[in-house]
């Protein structure tokens, strides 16, 4: 047996999981249990941009496999693919480890990703129908999702070309802002801060946020806290792009119209499941598991709803609706025989604080100390009470299976 190319294998396939947008939990497990069929036992440690895989074979060496892991953005078909090439290696281990290499390199290959145009589609509803989320008009409903159309393709050309991230991020966010700011300043009668709210729910780093928090509370601080960092340069990122183009139309946003709607429940569930549908093309989420990714949106936001009628303030709501969807994530996955992080990464964007960091950014930025700690600490209780929830579910399956094994 050669040890070097099995470990090199199994550290691809950890590694081809971190890269579509899979938590380090699951990559560093799924290269754990690999390594079991094969009956070795190793060390495997991830950050967000590195995996290390040691392990001490029957020959008496130890041998060390570092991978860097390249940022990119979620894919959810790759993390199923990826998830399915480990359960098949681990219930019938090749006898050949370069087999595994090769494995990795064909499932890549094979995988189904949605045309540039209807990325761009995904883009424009998620924005129209966060706009209404938000209580916005249908007036700021098509601002938003022109802006969110507007952004999503100059970070998709950004991101072709190669340019750095954050970069990428702060230009498209200059260009969502200005793009948001148009309709005002040639005297439409609309609410530039619901077009914006709307528009750069395809931007705010919510979803990082939460797995910061949720990475800390499983006691990963190295992982945590790198996180952490990219959310706030991220957030920064956005709100200096934002803030750069409000400046060139401000006097235009001195006469904003447009007026606060109210929908009912059953609407802002609706439209929760529509501004998640926008993100299943830039996601890649494929087949039906996209429309249950979305159904879980409005469930969860439904419960979110109810947990706010019965208690003042968003923190128990938030908890208990991240309990709701990452239950039903749950029960998804193991109906399908999918990770549940395919349903968490669309289902949860009603309910994650993407627009809240934001907004302390861009108090930050105007030097309002005040408004910055409380919106900061508010977005903070947030995405904890979302992070204890899912900690919640995982961790009461993770006693009911340890029952069921006694």
């Amino acid at each position: 047996m050669d040890y070097d190319l099995l470990l090199e294998g199994c550290c691809e396939v950890g590694r081809r999981l971190l890269e579509h947008g899979a938590e380090i939990p699951r990559a560093e497990d799924t290269v754990g249990r690999l390594l079991a069929a094969y009956g070795l036992e190793g060390d495997v440690f991830a950050i967000p941009n590195c995996l290390w895989v040691s392990v001490r074979c029957p020959d008496g060496r130890t041998r060390t496999v570092m991978r860097r892991v390249r940022p990119a953005s979620a894919d959810i078909e790759g993390i199923e693919r990826f998830n399915d090439l480990s359960r098949q290696l681990c219930a019938a281990p090749a006898e050949d480890p370069a087999d595994i290499l090769r494995l990795c390199r064909e499932a890549e290959a094979r995988l189904r990703r949605y045309p540039a145009a209807l990325c761009m589609l995904g883009y424009f509803v998620g924005g129209f129908f966060f706009a209404l989320f938000f209580s916005g008009g249908w007036a700021e409903a098509a601002a938003a999702g022109l802006a969110g159309l507007a952004c999503g393709a100059c970070l998709w050309l950004l991101n072709r070309a190669g340019v750095n991230p954050f970069l990428a991020t702060g230009l498209s966010a200059f260009v969502l802002g200005a793009a948001a700011c148009l309709p005002a300043a040639l005297g439409a009668p609309i609410s530039v801060d619901i077009t914006i709210a709307g528009s750069i729910m395809v931007l705010v780093p919510g979803l990082v946020f939460t797995n910061f928090m949720s990475d800390l509370l499983t006691g990963d601080l190295v992982a945590g806290l790198a996180t952490f960092a990219r959310a706030v340069l991220s957030a920064g990122s956005i709100a200096l792009g934002t803030g750069a183009a409000m400046s060139l139309f401000r006097e235009a946003l001195s006469a904003q119209g447009g007026t606060v709607a109210d929908y009912g429940p059953v609407l802002y569930c609706l439209f929760a499941f529509a501004a998640c549908l926008g993100f299943c093309a830039p996601f890649n989420a494929q087949g039906i598991g996209a429309l249950l990714c979305c159904l879980g949106g409005a469930l969860g936001w439904a419960a979110y709803l109810a947990g706010a009628a019965l208690w003042s303030g968003p923190f128990a709501a938030s908890l208990i609706a991240a309990i709701v969807v990452a239950a039903y994530s749950e029960w998804m996955a193991r109906l399908r025989r999918c990770p549940a992080t395919s349903y968490l990464l669309i289902a949860m964007f009603p309910l994650v604080p993407g627009l809240t960091i934001y907004q302390a950014m861009d108090h930050g930025l105007r030097g309002d100390t005040d408004l910055f700690l409380e919106t900061f600490f508010r977005t903070i209780g947030i995405a904890g009470c979302l992070a204890l929830g899912l900690l919640v579910v995982a961790s009461a399956l993770a006693l009911r299976r340890k029952c069921r094994g006694r």
